[in-house]
């Protein structure tokens, strides 16, 4: 960015270079855009940055002479498409405006900085995500070598969503549980204090796409009125009460950024929502991409499990879904009360459908209000805001209908409240069915002020009813009907003076004047005032023509000026009111999803789980969410699942590949997540013993930007579950050690296998293709063997996807293999070496086929280094062994070729 002009070289630039120079040395570090008239320009390095990406024409002001400079610049009512482009690659952006109307100040227009947009900072509708938060986090504390907190304090973490005015603020034990954190909020911009250099770097690996900041002039500040001085709540008060310091030191650096890129208005933060991470269910980074949760495997939203049961018809429901499906709960009261609220709409539809029908009519009224606290609602925002308002009555009366309604209870303990989910209103616990303000003043003054279908922008009027202020019609009449007015006048005047022959007239030299005719003159009245002879008589003016002249000739600016100020008024008295169209908004929010999810319930057949705080996960007939929606109707096959602390807590399962290991495991997992969410889960019945942290490791990945091979990923992810896990954490692990040697593979899933089992002690579903651990079951209790069956049928494999107890007797790989469209004759010659190695032969060229998983018997061979058994005419015998297992019906005339230089090959013949 452009480096501050030095005070010689500031004399010589123009008044307006130097307010352009003053904005910029308070605003370094953002791309100026600075208010010209009817553009915003860039100046400088600004210019050549956002020519160079925007591809905008890079022009120069001052052009031939020394003191020449790069110059850039876009139309201001198209600018926020530009400021949009610059903010999503990170950019900071300071809008520079002129204050006051230029038409009216004489010399040099005064311009300050109004605002700042940030990434974290974007209120814009066009730029958000209506159905996601949009966070500004602050992390603050000090970090050791190794990266732990210092003095046991932790980490302070703030997250600020600017366009609903939601602040929470958590102290976190330790960078795991903070980069968890952040991976779940997935903030658009982070603020961080001095000393976390590491931690910096390590959140930008797991929130890759978020713009970082330095931030540690906090340190001159004092705590408490930092946090807003602006605001009349007292939050400093309550902050410095209810957090610990660096908690509170995190929500004052949020809240101070905001405040310092939005001068002169209020920050719409009410009070600061405690959380306690203890409350909620951990999933980490790689637990949220395995189980796909809210993004499927290809980033997109489709095929994840919010994409089928988001049912909400809210903007502020569907983000308040997505923190719960991120954020489920560990507090089994706060839970059931969750579900209760569910119930209630599940057992009376009909209040739930005409609650759902309302509520389609309330659009985004969190983020409306708050646009109208910034001071930027547009008309249309407004009418926005007045359409759900007016849905709010029969939203409300929906509720009330449901008998009991009373006892159902909305979510709110302090458990419940996480720096993901806290919103910034009451923190009581309140009844579904609790009196609601549907601020109907408000909603009173909106539908009296504005038109149907307010425009965009007021730039041009057409705001405001007709008849809604006496000063607006008159201005608007004398706009549209200037003519009949100076008729009027004329017949007026004509019968004042008894001059037949007066008229009014209008020229573009003169404007509006009275003529009449030489054979009139003498009836002039000594009132009018002569402007010109003519050779048919005079012309004159008069006051009252003047007057009537001068309010037809402004009337549209007299309008547009009354529009404006109107608007204005209009814009303050909501923002007066934009706390309580905000608590109403959160509790709409709170209905949706409860209605939403019922309604999912209902229509695909979901049960309310039991949940406890037991030790048993006892899924009956359990399906995948996702994977039992996309699948054609019916096809879908249920399963039972049982993993107890007492009884069955590592289940080992084998089975082929297509079977469906990998969805069996995440079902289980994904019906924890749904239950302590609060939700009704795909399944006959399941108790749910309360889980703290789900730990997965599923699915081939690398990591090439770090340079990072698939089973190096595999490795960190696997030790992360390890160190991780506790004894009331669920673990799914799947194929543990194939990225490296079969002997090494075996060797580490046994061992991991074994310190779940005997260590940790947790529940753990491990899908494995090494049928040498099933052996692990034999040596102790609380180990089970499960196989996800498959049947042959000629050369076929029919996947059955039915849970059996025991291990699976062989894994059908070149079935598989088949099913892919493996040539025929590659398939011949893998059934050949299968044979071998089951038979525990040599392979061709003398190596030994020791290593095998089951003999055709099935017996388990434990032994993997057996000594080879000597083979006659191996060559002939490979060759023997590929032709009778060649399936001749299937074979391509291509195919045979291709067979034939195989065979030839291995006889060695050229």
């Amino acid at each position: 960015m452009s480096a501050p002009v030095s005070s010689p070289a500031r004399k010589k630039l123009t008044p307006v270079m130097r307010q352009y120079e003053d904005a910029k040395a308070v605003h370094p570090d953002a791309i100026l855009f600075f208010r010209l008239g009817d553009f915003y320009e860039m100046f400088n390095e600004d210019a050549v940055l956002v020519s160079r990406t925007l591809n905008l024409t890079l022009t120069s002001r001052n052009k031939g002479e020394p003191g020449e400079y790069p110059m850039a610049g876009v139309p201001y009512h198209a600018a926020h498409g530009y400021v949009a482009r610059l903010i999503a690659l990170g950019h900071k952006v300071a809008i520079c405006e002129q204050i006051g109307d230029p038409s009216k100040i004489k010399g040099l227009v005064p311009r300050q900085v109004v605002r700042v947009i940030t990434p974290g900072l974007v209120t814009e509708s066009e730029q958000l995500d209506a159905r996601a938060n949009h966070y500004l986090a602050a992390v603050d504390g000090m970090s050791t070598a190794s990266g732990a907190a210092m003095a046991g304090q932790g980490y302070g973490l703030a997250l600020l969503d600017f366009s609903t005015g939601e602040l929470s603020a958590a102290i976190l034990p330790d960078a795991a549980t903070l980069l968890a954190e952040l991976a779940r909020s997935e903030p658009r911009e982070v603020l961080f204090g001095g000393g976390l250099e590491e931690l910096r770097a390590a959140a930008a690996a797991v929130i890759p796409h978020a713009a970082q900041r330095a931030d540690e002039d906090l340190e001159t500040a004092h705590v408490g009125p930092t946090l807003d001085e602006a605001a009349a709540e007292p939050i400093a008060e309550q902050a410095l009460a209810e957090h610990p310091l660096i908690a509170c030191r995190a929500a004052a650096r949020v809240l101070r950024f905001a405040r310092r890129c939005s001068p002169g208005a209020r920050v719409p933060v009410r009070r600061i929502a405690p959380y306690d991470a203890s409350g909620t269910l951990r999933i980490d980074e790689t637990a949220q991409i395995h189980l796909e949760l809210v993004k499927a495997s290809d980033g997109g939203r489709r095929g994840s499990l919010l994409d089928v049961i988001d049912a909400s018809v809210t903007p502020a429901g569907a983000r308040l879904l997505r923190r719960r499906v991120l954020t489920p709960l560990t507090d089994v009261a706060a839970i059931r009360r969750r579900l209760d609220a569910v119930d209630l709409f599940v057992n009376h539809p009909r209040a739930r459908a005409e609650l759902r029908e309302a509520l389609g009519g309330v659009g985004d009224l969190e983020r409306l209000a708050v646009r109208a606290l910034l001071g930027e609602a547009t008309p249309r925002d407004l009418g926005g805001l007045r359409d759900g308002l007016s849905s709010a009555p029969a939203a409300i009366a929906a509720v009330r209908s449901i008998p009991d309604v009373e006892g159902g209870l909305v979510e709110r303990p302090a458990a419940e409240r996480t720096p993901a989910t806290a919103a910034s209103g009451d923190a009581r616990d309140e009844p579904l069915g609790a009196d609601v303000d549907p601020v109907s003043e408000l909603l009173t003054e909106l539908a009296a002020a504005l038109v149907e279908r307010p425009p965009p922008h007021g730039r041009e009027g057409g705001i405001f009813r007709e008849g809604y202020d006496v000063e607006l019609d008159e201005a608007r009449a004398l706009e549209k009907s200037g003519t009949e007015h100076i008729m009027a006048l004329e017949a007026k005047l004509r019968g004042q003076t008894g001059a037949p022959s007066l008229r009014i007239r209008y020229t573009r030299v003169f404007g509006w004047y009275i003529e009449v005719t030489k054979a009139h003159l003498s009836k002039v009245p000594e009132t009018f005032r002569r402007k010109q002879t003519v050779a048919t008589g005079e012309r004159y003016t008069s006051d009252e023509l003047d007057d009537l002249a001068d309010r037809i000739e402004h009337a549209g600016a007299r309008a547009l000026e009354r529009e404006a100020s109107l608007f204005e008024r209009l814009v303050r008295n909501v923002a007066m009111a934009s706390d309580r169209v905000r608590v109403l908004a959160r509790r709409f929010a709170e209905w949706d999803v409860a209605a939403a999810l019922a309604d999912v319930a209902h229509r695909h057949d979901y049960a309310r789980p039991h949940v406890t705080a037991g030790e048993a996960l006892d899924i009956q007939a359990g399906r995948h969410p996702v994977v039992e929606r996309y699948a054609a109707a019916g096809n879908f096959v249920p399963n039972d699942t049982k993993l107890d602390l007492a009884e069955e807590r590592l289940w080992l399962i084998t089975g082929p590949n297509m079977a469906g290991k990998s969805t069996l495991m995440r079902q289980v997992a994904l019906i924890v997540v749904l239950a302590q969410m609060g939700s009704y889960v795909p399944a006959r019945a399941a108790e749910i013993g309360v889980v703290d942290r789900i730990l997965s490791r599923v699915g081939a990945s690398d990591n090439v930007a770090r340079g990072e091979s698939t089973f190096m990923v595999e490795m960190r992810e696997t030790a992360t579950i390890l160190r991780e896990a506790t004894r009331r954490s669920l673990v799914i692990l799947d194929e543990i050690g194939r990225g490296t040697s079969t002997y090494d593979g075996l060797a580490i899933a046994w061992a991991v296998a074994e310190h779940l089992h005997e260590v940790v002690g947790c529940r753990a579903m491990f899908a494995t293709h090494y049928h040498e651990l099933t052996e692990l079951a034999r040596r102790g209790s609380g180990i089970a063997n499960h196989s996800v069956s498959a049947r042959e049928h000629g050369d076929d494999v029919i996947f059955l996807h039915k849970l059996e107890a025991g291990p699976a007797s062989r894994s059908y790989g070149v079935a598989v293999a088949r099913l892919a469209g493996v040539p025929e004759g590659v398939l011949a010659r893998a059934r050949a070496i299968l044979g071998t190695l089951e038979g525990g032969a040599a392979l061709p060229g003398g190596k030994h086929a020791s290593l095998r998983g089951r003999s055709r018997s099935g017996a388990v061979q434990l032994d993997l280094f057996a000594e080879a058994r000597p083979v006659v005419s191996a060559e002939q015998s490979a060759v023997m062994d590929t032709l009778r297992a060649v399936d001749i019906e299937r074979l391509t005339p291509l195919d045979a070729l291709q067979l034939v230089v195989k065979l030839k090959g291995l006889l060695g013949a050229s």
